[in-house]
């Protein structure tokens, strides 16, 4: 495979490519209070190392840890244009769901069957790892997830899942009328899906403390080190703006910021992702839509919400129509206040009862899609064999953990459940040309829209 093309961003005498923003009206960074914390020096001068992790979101964290486990002897060291945790990882919807790496049906084979759930669940144990081993603090609240039905064909759609799941031996509960009542209260749902498998968190918390957790285990982090260019060979060299680092292995945990370097920049579709979060509700407003059990709650159209309820009872909010589709060369995180508005109209259609309910921050983050399958895949590329890879991942916190393990597993050689399994090396569909891709996504838009 090669997902590796030179582009304009790598010639010389031409500007740096945009991969931070100035500010982000994020609420995930107020509560960790991001501009008060230190931010670490960037790279500066000439260096080598063993490994040089470009990325410092969920998959360069991940990477860098189950690297540090097998390879305690190796110099590591990870780039972050920002600051750990400043992409889509500190930006999300705070979902943290068990079963996302799933395969779409179950292995009839039993230990083929458990391995899969093994590997799905790993990235959400893994969570549950840094807290009890590493004092990490994140606000995990394992709630489960509830997946609410607008229409009769959103009602298929939950049965499926349910089947699905079932499949696994995994339980979850199909809700209508008053059993749908006890757990959230909107006469927009006519049905509920109640699965007990995932959880919330607060992903600004999560990324802030893993980076701690990985210094504390020997990793080099360099914060404001934008990455200008990428040479890949049996030796890399990877340059920044204020100095640059040589290492024969080198992983690229940049998911829909790759295009920026030439890595698949025909394969993925950078995409904005916009939330919202409210202020924090009074306990008659709890009390009016219920949602007393907390779970992480979603619904099944096409151009699908999402919400949860933080720790001081705000809620954030996803979705609703705010995904949009960029070329390339832009720039697609920040803000939009028609899509943040749209989200808005979207929460009180839901729960009218909450009318009046303060919006107190409104963000987008970049994320990846894909086409065909939209599977993330995870692997190594290149001439050498040397550049270790995960991308495409759109939703699943516990998917980027997993992929650290696996790209530590593949650095090893080891052949096993992990690297056996169908999201490593997974081909990625051709996206098209860039200068179309605007069109095609507000084409794919609308057709989401209509098919509700």
């Amino acid at each position: 495979m090669k997902y590796f093309s030179r582009s304009h961003n790598q010639s010389r005498n031409l500007r740096p490519p945009d991969l931070y923003e100035y500010f982000v009206d994020n609420f995930w960074f107020k509560s960790v209070d991001l501009e008060n914390q230190k931010i670490n020096q960037p790279l500066r001068g000439s260096h080598k190392a063993d490994v040089v992790i470009v990325g410092g979101g969920f998959t360069g964290l991940s990477a860098a840890y189950h690297i540090r486990q097998k390879f305690p002897e190796k110099k590591i060291v990870l780039l972050e244009g920002a600051c750990c945790g400043y992409g889509a990882s500190g930006r999300n919807g705070g979902f943290c769901i068990g079963t996302d790496l799933l395969n779409k049906t179950s292995p009839a084979d039993p230990e083929a069957r458990q391995n899969n759930l093994d590997i799905s669940f790993y990235g959400l144990n893994f969570i549950r790892r840094m807290i009890s081993e590493h004092g990490v603090e994140c606000d995990l609240e394992e709630n489960g997830m509830l997946e609410v039905a607008f229409n009769e064909k959103h009602i298929r759609g939950l049965e499926e899942f349910r089947d699905h799941l079932k499949s696994f031996g995994l339980d979850s509960s199909l809700l209508r009328g008053d059993e749908l009542e006890t757990e959230i209260k909107s006469s927009r749902f006519i049905a509920g899906l109640k699965n007990p498998h995932g959880a919330t968190l607060n992903p600004a918390k999560l990324a802030r403390e893993m980076k701690r957790v990985v210094e504390e285990g020997g990793v080099d982090v360099r914060e404001r080190s934008v990455v200008t260019r990428i040479t890949p060979g049996k030796i890399n060299r990877v340059d920044t703006e204020l100095g640059d680092i040589s290492a024969p292995i080198i992983v690229v945990a940049l998911n829909a910021y790759s295009h920026k370097l030439g890595f698949f920049k025909n394969r993925v579709f950078p995409i904005s992702v916009f939330q919202i979060a409210t202020e924090p509700l009074s306990t008659s407003q709890l009390e009016s839509i219920g949602w007393g059990n907390r779970q992480g709650l979603s619904d099944m159209r096409r151009m699908f919400s999402y919400l949860i309820l933080t720790k001081d009872n705000r809620i954030v909010m996803g979705g609703a129509g705010g995904i949009a589709y960029y070329d390339n060369d832009a720039l697609c995180s920040g803000n939009d206040k028609s899509f943040t508005q749209s989200i808005t109209k979207d929460l009180f259609a839901s729960f009218p009862q909450l009318e009046g309910l303060g919006i107190e921050h409104t963000w987008g983050g970049t994320t990846a899609y894909l086409l065909g399958e939209r599977s993330p895949s995870v692997g190594v590329m290149g001439d050498h064999q040397n550049i270790y890879f995960g991308v495409g991942l759109s939703e699943g916190v516990p998917t980027t953990q997993t992929f650290g393990r696996i790209i530590a597993d593949l650095m090893a050689g080891e052949s096993n459940a992990f690297t056996n399994h169908s999201v490593v090396n997974h081909p990625i569909p051709y996206a098209g040309p860039t200068n179309l891709r605007g069109i095609f996504g507000r084409g794919v838009r609308w057709m989401w829209e209509k098919a509700g």
